[in-house]
């Protein structure tokens, strides 16, 4: 059991380092966070340092500023905390604080039996919200014990709007863009396709934490967690897969690559990086489940920051930069989707059947492939039934008219903006 001096030592430092979280970047969930109330719990879900706590504290100043407790298990002196020690927790906060009527609790997976603490707290009353960077240990125990007593909202690294803020630049209202919001929003844009959006990164300035950020998801929420017997496969296999963002990859060529003993050790870690956040894959769009099951899945990295601090030379693969970008937003916006290609080999990047709508992503469309990007737009359009057409690029605007269909071209970036929410 740990001792109440030693929770009170580290509520203390913990508080003091909230304290200093910069939260003067308002995030896009915040409306629906803040909106919260009820008898269930909050949850959100996210990468590690994508500003969790930080959407916690913004919680915290805007509805609950003298009336909560905030406690973080992602804190190396609470290691061994045990289901017994909650008590003894909740009877420090009280004895330190006094009553109050919020509990805030940062990384609450990392303890066994949690999920029956909150169900307690819950039934006593308190306003409770939980983040935390796994989504099977979440989602499993939320599962089970808080049925019908949670709400969830995954958050993101900044979304290219968030990431103005970050930079004191206003959003511009509406479609229109003056000459010089275009020049200035083209630029920023550029900057943010290789920096990403990890809050410490943009904010600070401190881009030290994207390699740092991928260390500890291998070491602490994956090794450690796990009980992976070879961590350097294992973060082989990650870097391999981080490498690869926005091309297809299979179970099979995995295994291959690095001679590993079975395909569910690669099944393995890929669903570990996939719980911690760290990428998400998307299948191919098929009319029979057969199919869709055996072909290859695309990957994708949850903050292009990552990526480019992380693997040697992809700064220069622009067209896979912009991909993944809007392979991530579509995540955040909460669409399902898919990507194509035809028994003919034409491809289109992503199939959003609820909108109706088949987006192609380049860098630039020219004389050389304009031809082949309208065909895998046209052709998925035709065979998934979807009626709107968009080529995303990184800085081009017109209108298409290909067979009778209308394809509109647009910058990632004004894209990015319109759909923000």
């Amino acid at each position: 059991m740990i001792p109440k001096s030693v929770l009170r030592t580290v509520i203390a430092d913990q508080l003091r380092e909230l304290e200093s979280l910069d939260d003067s970047v308002p995030r896009t969930v915040f409306p629906a966070a803040s909106s919260y109330s009820g008898a269930s719990a909050f949850v959100v879900k996210g990468v590690r340092r994508c500003g969790k706590s930080t959407l916690l504290k913004q919680l915290m100043k805007a509805r609950f500023p003298d009336d909560y407790y905030y406690f973080n298990f992602d804190d190396e002196r609470v290691a061994g905390f045990e289901d017994e020690d909650f008590q003894v927790l909740m009877e420090t906060l009280i004895e330190s604080f006094g009553m109050r009527g919020s509990l805030f609790l940062d990384e609450v997976q990392n303890v066994e039996g949690w999920e029956l603490f909150v169900n307690r707290v819950l039934r006593q009353g308190y306003r409770v919200f939980i983040t935390g960077s796994n989504a099977n240990l979440l989602s499993r125990e939320l599962g089970t014990h808080l049925t019908g007593r949670h709400v969830d909202i995954e958050l993101y690294p900044f979304s290219f709007a968030e990431f103005l803020t970050a930079g004191k630049i206003a959003v511009p209202e509406g479609v229109l863009y003056t000459t010089e919001q275009r020049a200035l929003l083209s630029g920023r844009f550029r900057e943010y396709l290789v920096r990403g959006g990890m809050p410490e990164a943009v904010v600070l300035g401190n881009e030290a934490v994207l390699t740092g950020v991928l260390s500890d998801i291998i070491q602490r929420d994956i090794a450690e967690r796990y009980r992976v017997r070879k961590p350097g496969e294992l973060k082989a296999v990650i870097r391999f897969l981080i490498a690869n963002a926005a091309n297809p990859i299979t179970i099979q060529s995995i295994k291959d690559n690095f001679v590993l003993g079975s395909l569910n050790t690669v099944k393995k870690y890929l669903g570990y990086a996939e719980e911690a956040y760290l990428i998400f894959t998307v299948p191919r769009y098929g009319r029979k489940i057969k199919r869709l099951d055996r072909s290859p899945r695309k990957v994708y990295c949850v903050d292009n920051g990552i990526v480019v601090r992380n693997a040697p030379g992809f700064a220069e693969r622009r067209g896979a930069l912009l991909e993944n970008v809007v392979a991530v937003q579509l995540r955040r916006l909460g669409r399902e989707f898919y990507y194509y290609k035809g028994v003919n080999g034409a491809e289109a990047d992503f199939v959003v059947l609820s909108e109706g709508l088949v987006i192609q992503v380049c860098y630039e469309l020219s004389y050389g492939n304009e031809g082949r990007e309208v065909k895998g737009l046209v052709d998925a359009m035709g065979e998934t039934g979807t009626v709107e057409g968009l080529i995303l690029t990184l800085e081009q605007e017109r209108e298409l008219n290909h067979q009778g269909k209308m394809i509109t071209v647009k910058p990632v970036w004004q894209w990015l903006l319109e759909n923000e929410t």
